[in-house]
């Protein structure tokens, strides 16, 4: 009796073992299924799809006609790679250069993310290369980084928006002297722009006035000089009502150009912004910076520092104080304080 009662016993526990077992065992099975799903989210995401209302937008602000005829037909390529921060603006300033080159005949546009096509071999079919906002160590292949430096040297025109001088980690100098300077921070919103010479046939559409325009403002560190780019605007110290900057001698360059070899390089650091790409006088400037590069528009390129007489600024408007936007690092201070602290 007692051995068949001992039996039952012995078999009821091992039912309640095998099916806490069970239970285990499946646990960790439904926890790693709910935690797929905040995985795939943690992925890097897509480039937002480009609306029919900002793409109407972009057609109504594109200029008609080039700034000067092509002396032949050309090509641009559009690199759009990041291998650090992506700005959401990329897809859109490619879009909206591509309909620029159809609308006004200027040029024919290819879009690439492949880094191969630095290659000199493939490159040869263009006559200028566009930096999309390219950010990061783009590649660590010395015969595509030499493909791209001999590529631009030997005559042919390169552009920059935005964040192409964000390459953080990309110790390439030979890239950082061709685009003219690299990427220090973005202190700056709403500004007070200066054309540091109105008569540039790259600034013709300002018609000689100075303006405000609200973007990310990008300021940059060496090699940018004075002494080597032809700066096209900068900010207007003196009446943007800014504080806080990261340059000694508050210089921050806007747009340039400059000869590189026997290249043309063209940069501006406007477009963080989707408004950027629907703002006509800004697309008439990049419209011009790019038939620069093409050797379409031809533009005093001259460093300005050694321009002889200096050419007589249109100043910005007069803006109202702001306040000093603060560091990332006072930020997070701010957020650990206890909320009786603040």
């Amino acid at each position: 009796m007692r051995t068949s009662l001992l039996a039952a016993v012995l078999v009821a526990l091992a039912v309640v073992l095998a099916a806490s077992w069970t239970q285990a065992a499946d646990a960790p099975k439904a926890a790693g299924e709910k935690a797929a799903a905040p995985k795939a989210q943690e992925k890097p995401k897509g480039d937002k799809p480009l609306s029919e209302d900002v793409l109407k937008k972009v057609e109504a602000a594109l200029p008609d006609k080039p700034i000067a005829p092509p002396a032949k037909a050309r090509k641009i390529i559009i690199f759009t790679m990041t291998k650090g921060f992506r700005h959401g603006s990329i897809p859109l300033a490619a879009k909206t250069l591509e309909l620029m080159g159809e609308k006004t005949g200027a040029w024919q546009t290819t879009v690439t993310d492949d880094v191969n096509m630095f290659a000199a071999d493939k490159l040869a079919p263009f006559d200028a290369v566009v930096s999309d906002q390219c950010t990061g160590n783009l590649t660590d292949d010395e015969n595509l980084r030499k493909g791209l430096i001999d590529y631009v040297k030997a005559g042919h025109g390169l552009v920059g928006i935005h964040a192409a001088t964000d390459v953080g980690g990309w110790k390439f100098p030979d890239f950082f002297e061709a685009m003219g300077g690299v990427f220090a921070g973005h202190p700056f919103r709403k500004i007070s722009v200066k054309l540091d010479d109105p008569a540039n046939p790259l600034n013709a559409m300002f018609d000689g006035k100075g303006f405000e325009i609200s973007d990310e403002i990008y300021t940059f560190k060496d090699p940018y000089s004075r002494e080597k780019l032809h700066i096209l605007m900068s900010i207007d110290w003196e009446n943007a009502g800014l504080k806080g900057g990261n340059r000694a001698d508050n210089d921050y360059a806007l747009s340039w150009t400059r000869r590189y070899g026997e290249g043309r390089v063209f940069f501006c650091a406007f477009g963080h912004d989707d408004a950027i790409w629907f703002n006509p006088a800004i697309l008439k400037h990049y419209l011009a910076g790019i038939q620069y590069a093409l050797g379409d528009l031809k533009a005093d390129d001259t460093p300005t520092a050694k321009l002889s007489p200096a050419p007589q600024p249109a100043r910005g408007p007069t803006l109202a104080p702001q306040p000093e936007k603060k560091k990332a690092e006072e930020k997070k201070g701010e957020e650990k304080k206890p909320a009786a602290a603040k």
